[in-house]
């Protein structure tokens, strides 16, 4: 695969933009790791849009909490509100194109679906870039953006098959005048416009097919809204979050193309002066760029990366090449914690020093960097800072820690799992098969 180079225009950017402030700016945070608690806020910003809802995602399905959303949209949609859905191609094609109750939400007048680089024979060339953002937006006052796909996995009260994430809900006091919340609307405008998003909306007409699904989503969100009683009139957005002092986006690029390397040139610039930075990613796949990024971070910080161990992992691919560049990742100078958390980890997260944190849909490898779209956001707040280093602490102890040098320890409440043979066998396969593909994982 060829990779773009660093944009030598955005380095000189970087440079004159205002990552931090002294003083707390308009737009108040919270952050929200719990997949029950992801799917609640989700379910009470929809149920306060009054105008208009957008929500984008990767990778939406009609399973329990993905119908529990077409629910909650559709009643909002009943209501007057405005709404544009934005879904990656391949998971629209794999997970929605039979689902009834997401034709009959699409079938509203007042709701437009839009899907990224759809699947279709004459565009199979472009098929591997994929739109990976994940973020709802809610009448011109609130956003949530983080890692977290539309599904059972990463949403509701399930404890089986699950992952864990982080979102970051965006309260705007000023209504519409928050810097980060035009900056995502912004964004959204220029992909939703992009020649590789194709645009269908709602007609009105022949809604009567699908009464039953009508139906049986109303008679869910009132199960919902008894399950989940403020849904509708929660008003504590301001209570119920901290403030941040400036909240900044990088995005990766829209176009269904490749792609530079933004996010990661910011987060490598960002970095620069920083005498700590800890990096949780799901796994690690890295090329020389990237490799020479921590090895530039490890020169003047104690860096340390946060991953699910191959025992725990829920990514065959990442956890494969884990095993083939362990050595190569280690020789960066980064100490590396292989988690053995309850459940894996998918949550991707950089923090700087105690001040900044990066939260968002960007994975360390070379797909998240050169192929997908991408979005995260930089906070300056040592609140949320602390927050995030606390569960980075916890999940460190239930960690083996690998140092540059070599040296394993195993953290208080690391619980050791050994592989069976059949999974040995299947990553001793694996190991071969990927090391061409790897760029593409």
């Amino acid at each position: 695969m060829y990779c773009k180079k660093p944009d030598t225009k955005f380095e000189e950017i970087l440079k004159t933009t205002e990552f931090t402030s002294d003083t707390p700016g308009s737009e108040r945070i919270r952050c929200i790791d719990d997949n029950e608690e992801a799917l609640l806020w989700r379910l009470r910003m929809i149920g306060a849009a009054k105008k208009s809802i957008v929500l984008a995602t990767f990778d939406l399905r009609a399973d329990e909490s993905g119908t529990d959303l077409l629910a909650a949209l559709n009643h909002a949609a009943e209501k007057g509100v405005e709404i544009k859905l934005l879904i990656d191609g391949i998971y629209q094609q794999l997970f929605l194109n039979g689902s009834k109750e997401f034709q009959a939400l699409a079938a509203r007048e007042n709701v437009e679906v839009g899907v990224y680089n759809p699947v279709s024979p004459t565009g199979l060339f472009k098929l591997n870039y994929r739109m990976h953002d994940k973020y709802v937006i809610v009448d011109d006052e609130m956003y949530l953006l983080g890692g977290r796909n539309s599904n059972d996995i990463f949403l509701g009260d399930y404890t089986t098959d699950i992952n864990v994430d982080r979102d970051i809900l965006v309260c705007d006091t000023t209504k519409g005048e928050g810097e980060s919340l035009q900056e995502l609307e912004a964004y959204f405008q220029q992909i939703w416009n992009e020649d590789c998003v194709q645009v269908k909306s709602g007609t009105q007409t022949n809604l009567s097919k699908y009464e039953n699904q009508y139906q049986s989503l109303e008679a869910r969100y009132a199960s919902l809204a008894e399950k989940y009683p403020d849904i509708e009139i929660y008003n504590s957005w301001k209570k119920d979050t901290i403030s941040a002092n400036k909240i900044t986006l990088l995005n990766n690029g829209t176009q269904a193309g490749p792609k530079t390397p933004l996010v990661l040139q910011a987060i490598r610039y960002l970095s620069q002066e920083a005498d700590k930075v800890t990096i949780q990613t799901p796994y690690v796949i890295c090329n020389g760029y990237m490799y020479d990024t921590l090895n530039e971070m490890a020169s003047h910080a104690q860096l340390k990366i946060i991953l699910n161990a191959v025992e725990k992992g829920s990514n065959p691919w990442g956890c494969t090449d884990y095993l083939n560049q362990k050595k190569k990742i280690r020789k960066t100078g980064a100490d590396v914690y292989e988690l053995m958390n309850e459940v894996p980890v998918h949550t991707k997260a950089v923090l700087l020093d105690d001040r900044l944190s990066i939260v968002g849909s960007y994975n360390l490898d070379m797909r998240s960097t050169y192929l997908d779209t991408e979005l995260m956001l930089v906070i300056d707040s040592a609140e949320l800072n602390q927050q995030i280093q606390s569960t980075e602490n916890i999940y460190m102890e239930k960690s083996k820690e690998v140092l540059s040098n070599g040296q394993e320890t195993e953290g208080a409440q690391y619980e050791k799992k050994v592989l069976n043979w059949q999974k040995k066998m299947f990553y001793g396969i694996l190991r071969i098969i990927i090391r061409p593909l790897r760029q593409l994982l």
